[in-house]
C-alpha cells in the first residue's frame, strides 16, 4: 500500500458511507465513516515515509498500523499541527470530537440516523470538516 492507495481508499470510503446513509443503512455508514479517517491519516503517514510508501509490516511500526486515530496522527507526525489547527477552529474541535469516539468496536453497536449523519457531517463539511482538514496534509 502507498499514498496514493490510501487517498484512493479514503475517497471510495466517503462514497461508500453516502451510499449506506443514502439506503438508510446507519450502522454501516457509521463504521464506513470511521474507514475513511483511517485512511487519510495513513496516506499522511506515507507521506512522511520513504517512496510514500506505507510500512511493509506492524512490527516495523504498530502505530502506523492502528486503527486508533490518536495514534494514527502521532505516527504521521500530525499531532501538534492537528491540535493547533483545531485550537484555532471550534467547528473543527467540536467535529474531530465526534471522529475521535469512533472505534473499529463500533461494528458492533448498532448506530442511529442521527449519530451516522452527524459523524458524515463531522467528516464532509465543506469549511471545517475532518477529512478537509487531513487532505491539507496528505
Amino acid at each position: 500500500m502507498n499514498r496514493s492507495d490510501f487517498q484512493e481508499l479514503a475517497e471510495l470510503h466517503l462514497r461508500h458511507a453516502k451510499a449506506l446513509l443514502d439506503a438508510q443503512l446507519y450502522s454501516g455508514a457509521y463504521y464506513m465513516c470511521g474507514y475513511v479517517v483511517e485512511c487519510a491519516l495513513k496516506a499522511c503517514i506515507c507521506r512522511k515515509t520513504n517512496q510514500f510508501d506505507f510500512y511493509p509490516s506492524p512490527e516495523e511500526s504498530r502505530a502506523a498500523w492502528s486503527r486508533d486515530f490518536g495514534k494514527l496522527l502521532k505516527a504521521s507526525a500530525l499531532d501538534g499541527e492537528f491540535s493547533a489547527s483545531r485550537a484555532a477552529d471550534r467547528d473543527l474541535d467540536i467535529n474531530w470530537e465526534s471522529v475521535e469516539d469512533w472505534s473499529p468496536d463500533s461494528r458492533y453497536q448498532p448506530q442511529g440516523r442521527l449519530g451516522a449523519h452527524a459523524l458524515y457531517t463531522a467528516i464532509t463539511d465543506p469549511d471545517h470538516g475532518v477529512l478537509l482538514c487531513i487532505k491539507q496534509r496528505w
